[in-house]
């Protein structure tokens, strides 16, 4: 607290609000290695290296039992666990150039848990998790909707507490 005191220069509210900010962004930020899809729907898990990759292209897609999600081997789909046959697919069209990404159909909340995609050739991997949860209500729609302004209105409300610390007469 001492630091966020120092860097706003306000009162213990204000460097709360701070914090508050500070917490609302870190939270976001990693929101990229997380996926969230809904029962039954389809999610895309990413795999995309920035590297062009010479034919024939290789990866191994793995979940957290370290089942095979999808092997391509050869730019062929070659292995599958029996729990995602008929429900992961790839972009075979879009491997040379570094897309391995897979779409996963028809979700079940046992496929929730991290995966990760590994490109041997070019010493490539993608990490990520999965959050499968049921589709939500207009209620839940409400309460996701809130919690995004809730975020983008903290900035501002920082900015509005800092300021009326500094107008004379005025005390905390």
């Amino acid at each position: 607290m001492v630091i966020l005191r120092s860097v706003c220069r306000c009162s213990p509210l204000c460097s709360s609000v701070m914090l508050l900010c500070l917490l609302c962004s870190l939270s976001s930020g990693s929101s990229q290695s997380v996926r969230t899809g809904f029962i039954g729907d389809e999610v895309l898990l990413p795999c995309i290296c920035s590297n062009q990759l010479s034919e024939p292209v290789t990866a191994f897609w793995r979940d957290k039992d370290d089942k095979v999600v999808l092997d391509i081997i050869n730019s062929r789909q070659d292995k599958i666990d029996a729990k995602f046959t008929g429900r992961v697919f790839s972009f075979p069209d879009y491997y040379k150039n570094g897309n391995l990404s897979i779409l996963i159909k028809d979700l079940r909340m046992d496929d929730a848990g991290p995966y990760e995609c590994d490109i041997p050739k070019v010493d490539y991997q993608a990490k990520m998790t999965l959050n499968v949860t049921e589709k939500p209500t207009s209620h839940g729609a409400t309460v996701t909707s809130f919690s995004h302004h809730l975020v983008l209105l903290s900035a501002p409300l920082f900015v509005l507490f800092c300021s009326l610390k500094l107008m004379p007469g005025l005390d905390w």
